[in-house]
């Protein structure tokens, strides 16, 4: 990072203090800078010179949302393209037979790239290039400084800072807003008692192995109709790979500058936290659950490069934007979950909402309603997000439910919050007041079926599957691919009513094919069913409406799905060969 190593900050007021210099604190500078050019920033990072590469920091892959903040918003595309893997999308591989053969689990995923790019990233090189960057365009980046004291006022907030070690001889800025960019420092959450308990207790380890790894490697080379699900050979190892099991998941993530990324997500009540808080206890876990990975460390201690540990680390927060002029960003506020890599559409979400309130306010713009909005906002998406990981992790080594579920996620996903952020509509508070109908039904939807796997998974009661790929089917594909093309406000509202109507039919047809586990049950394939009162308790139907003629038929919905089916997994795993793998297929 190209900062100032010597003295205190060059004037005493700026208009915006940024306090953190990570991946939120520096994308937040470039966006402000672009969005007001003579806006004033100051950005402050406890860290002395450049971050090492690799081994740095997690949070390397990205997804659709975040790959088109850092892409298009912030401006950092020339660098993904150059200096970044790209991304295959996301991969997973569910638990068969020990974990003893890659080629026998059932694996959900794309055959090859897709149309619309993410990409996997190394944390160090990025926010480098990212500090440099902040610095040509005009900010000033104060390096090995620390944030002694925050004094928020009516007037400009006074920030006291400490630079070298010992923290230096204090000294103070003023600035109209003040963003707290610290990640799990929290300085101004703790500062303002604003932590709050999100009901989602899991664990993490990982390390960074120099040489990579290439999870090919573990099928038998004769098996030419698993490598030949990928449109060649070698595409796996561009995917951020999950390897999936009951109360857990592992990620396996390619890096530009050699090393992969490897780490154990695990829920304590299926797997205790000293099963893996050391790298040593790590192994002899791996071993246990997941020995093609085991054997692949063997004799490779000298190619770790690090190993870190966070325990319980998702939380939540009460309020991350103030009419008081500061502001939250990152993981200084709220944190859900590394599956799916939600954190940094986090950070793509809050510092566009802070840029847009920052750049009003600095106009002259009374932003205090804006701001209340924004966070109502903000965290009704965070609570529809939270409910993919809450209670979730015990269906992770269930392929029926879990494949479904990722096909449901992403359609919810790449439908509404990933699309409303590629037209940049979260700030048009016009358009979201228009068309937030569509958005609170399939918000509604989400959580609904979030309880329907649950319920789902519940009467399989332990079935196991092998032998089957997974690819999106055709409506899906469709969705994702709309992320790249360019629609008007019209074609963009006619797409919200759409998808949300696809998701109705997806829920019903789910339900459908669930409810057949159900003791008695027969269903009337044309007898309509409420999309909004789906469950698996028949005690319940009369009572909460499922059959009052509002929904659409299970046959309807069947239509209107199609390819679904090869996520039956009762019907089609073990079976010999797979969907075809079609060029147009797109992944997450």
């Amino acid at each position: 990072m190209s900062a100032q190593t010597g003295g205190d900050a060059q004037q005493e007021r700026y208009d915006v203090a940024i306090l953190g210099g990570g991946l939120a604190g520096l994308t937040l500078g470039l966006q402000l800078k672009k969005a007001r050019p003579d806006t004033s920033i100051l950005i402050t990072e406890k860290r002395a010179g450049p971050a090492p590469e690799a081994a740095f920091k997690v949070g390397e892959s990205t997804v659709e949302l975040s790959a088109y903040y850092f892409a298009k918003v912030v401006g950092m595309e020339d660098h993904m393209e150059n200096e970044q893997n790209p991304k295959l999308g996301l991969r997973f591989f569910f638990p068969a037979e020990g974990n003893r053969d890659i080629a026998r689990r059932v694996e959900w995923g794309s055959p090859g790239w897709p149309p619309v790019k993410a990409y996997q990233l190394d944390r160090g090189r990025f926010e480098n290039e990212l500090g440099d960057r902040n610095v040509k365009a005009g900010n000033e980046v104060l390096d090995n400084c620390s944030v002694q004291d925050v004094d928020l006022r009516d007037g400009d907030h006074a920030v006291t800072l400490g630079r070298g070690r010992g923290a230096g001889e204090p000294f103070t800025v003023e600035a109209r807003w003040v963003v707290d960019a610290s990640g799990r420092a929290s300085l101004l959450k703790r500062k303002l008692g604003l932590a709050k308990e999100n009901g989602h207790h899991v664990n993490s380890s990982w390390f960074r192995l120099a040489g990579g790894v290439d999870l090919e490697d573990w099928a038998d080379e004769s098996n030419e109709e698993w490598f030949g699900r990928m449109w060649e050979r070698g595409l796996r190892k561009f995917s951020t790979n999950h390897l999936m099991g009951k109360g857990y998941w592992v990620w396996l993530i390619p890096l530009a500058s050699g090393p992969i990324s490897i780490g154990l997500v695990a829920d304590p009540r299926f797997h205790p936290w000293e099963r893996m808080s050391d790298y040593g206890a790590l192994v002899d876990w791996f071993r246990e659950h997941e020995p093609q990975l085991a054997a692949e460390l063997e004799g490779r201690d000298g190619d770790v490069e690090d190993f870190l540990k966070i325990e319980d680390f998702s939380y939540g927060c009460e309020k991350v934007f103030s009419r008081d002029r500061w502001a939250l960003t990152g993981e200084s506020g709220a944190f859900l979950d590394p599956l799916y890599s939600p954190g940094s559409d986090y950070i793509a979400l809050g510092n566009t909402y802070i840029t847009d309130a920052v750049r009003r306010d600095l106009d002259g713009e009374d932003v205090s309603e804006r701001i209340e909005t924004y966070n109502e906002h903000y965290f009704r998406f965070f609570e529809a997000s939270l409910a993919y990981y809450r209670d979730q992790y015990h269906m992770f080594g269930d392929p029926q439910v879990s494949c479904v579920k990722l096909h449901w996620d992403y359609t919810y996903y790449w439908s509404f919050p990933a699309l409303w952020f590629y037209f940049d509509k979260w700030t048009d508070l016009d358009w979201v007041k228009e068309n937030s109908e569509e958005f609170e039904k399939a918000r509604a939807l989400q959580m609904r079926m979030q309880q329907l796997f649950k319920q789902w998974h519940a009467l399989l009661a332990g079935r196991n599957f092998s032998d089957w790929f997974v690819p999106l089917p055709p409506f899906l594909r469709q969705i994702h691919d709309e992320l790249g093309e360019h629609l008007s406000d019209d074609a963009l509202r006619e797409k919200a009513t759409r998808d949300r109507k696809l998701m109705e039919a997806f829920a019903v047809a789910t339900w459908a094919k669930a409810a057949r586990l159900l003791p008695d049950f027969d269903l009337d394939l044309k007898k309509p069913v409420n999309p909004y009162a789906l469950s698996l308790e028949p005690e319940r139907w009369e009572e909460d409406g499922l059959f009052d003629e509002s929904g659409i038929s299970a046959r309807e919905a069947r239509r209107a799905t199609k390819g679904l089916q090869f996520s039956w997994l009762d019907e089609f795993s073990g079976s010999a060969g797979a969907p075809a793998a079609t060029p147009s297929a797109g992944d997450g």
